[in-house]
């Protein structure tokens, strides 16, 4: 794993030397929790992790069109549904396992930010093919979201029957989940206490 995002001293933060900010609208509670994680060094990090992720992403493209995350008769179509869910994976992984809802805005904000600008066809591909709204109704539903996602990447590979698709779902699934686990217990962040 690349330990580059723990160095933070060329981040730097909107309004770090900025007064406080005294908003009244209902995104206060949110900016209320930024201003106090500010001090912390967490944002830096959060920031960082953003980042950090889309590299992996670009580190992982030649691991999604081989081992257990292909097929025999694998077409160029399938790289395009295989992208759209390591990505997925990835944000339900910094919601998942970044502590707190400010850190886990932030690492989701840069990381989009960065995809844009580093990757911008898998970025506009992400609202053109209408993979996520298929994932995030599959992970909100009920029962156990690596199985539910799963057949939601078969239906879209266009076989939702596809017991080998749905295989392939459930590694990629879990696979991007936990290296999003991995990279947060590596770059600790500190504790709200």
């Amino acid at each position: 794993m690349n330990t580059d995002f723990l160095d933070d001293r060329d981040v730097k933060i909107f309004g770090e030397d900025k007064e406080e900010c005294d908003c009244t609208s209902e995104d206060s509670e949110y900016v209320k929790l930024i201003n106090e994680q500010k001090g912390s060094r967490n944002i830096r990090r959060a920031m960082r992790l953003g980042a950090s992720l889309v590299m992996e992403i670009d580190r992982s493209m030649p691991d999604l069109n081989s081992g257990v995350f292909s097929l025999p008769d694998d077409q160029d179509s399938m790289l395009l549904n295989r992208s759209m869910l390591m990505v997925f994976s990835m944000i339900i992984g910094m919601e998942q396992y970044i502590p707190g809802k400010a850190l886990a805005g932030t690492a989701l904000n840069v990381f989009y930010d960065t995809l844009k600008k580093e990757n911008p066809k898998l970025y506009d591909d992400m609202s053109a093919t209408g993979a996520f709204t298929f994932y995030y109704l599959a992970y909100r539903r009920d029962g156990d979201p690596k199985q539910r996602v799963a057949h939601a990447f078969a239906m879209l590979c266009g076989d939702e029957k596809s017991e080998d698709l749905v295989q392939v779902g459930e590694a990629i699934y879990h696979r991007y989940r936990h290296i999003v686990r991995d990279f947060v217990d590596e770059i600790g962040f500190e504790s709200e206490d």
